[in-house]
């Protein structure tokens, strides 16, 4: 007799399933980070310099500022893909201070305190920072 059972397949969550959570922009007027872990603070500054980029771009497809911001944006999900930045059209950091900012946090976070490929994300984003850097994006 057949197992006439209904199975239930299980997939692992996705970014989709997961509440995003935005959090004050760093440098804003209303931004209290003091109680937040460094890695979350990171991803704040990650995703607010990515939405930066992507608003310079404005409607130019082929900026190569999309790209950027778009690798960035990889970044931050890679070490948290629940955090997201509140948008503050009055942020008085650069994308790259953003960049530079988080670069700090990640120095400070232990290996085990932070995600298991925390240190791949750290290494691509000293990269990105110094790719930003050579395209005249803005100083820290």
């Amino acid at each position: 007799m057949p197992d006439e059972r209904a199975t239930r397949h299980a997939d692992p969550p996705t970014e989709s399933d997961q509440a995003m959570t935005d959090h004050p922009t760093p440098g804003s007027a209303n931004s209290d980070t003091t109680g937040e872990d460094p890695v979350t603070h990171a991803c704040v500054n990650i995703d607010a310099a990515s939405r930066q980029l992507q608003a310079a771009a404005d409607t130019d497809v082929f900026s190569p500022l999309l790209g950027l911001a778009g690798q960035l944006t990889l970044i931050r999900g890679g070490l948290d893909p629940t955090i997201r930045a509140a948008v503050d059209p009055n942020d008085p950091l650069s994308p790259i201070a953003h960049v530079h900012r988080a670069l700090s946090l990640l120095d400070g976070v232990p290996p085990s305190a932070g995600p298991a490929d925390l240190l791949v994300w750290s290494l691509r984003l000293k990269d990105l920072h110094d790719t930003l850097l050579a395209a005249g994006v803005g100083q820290p």
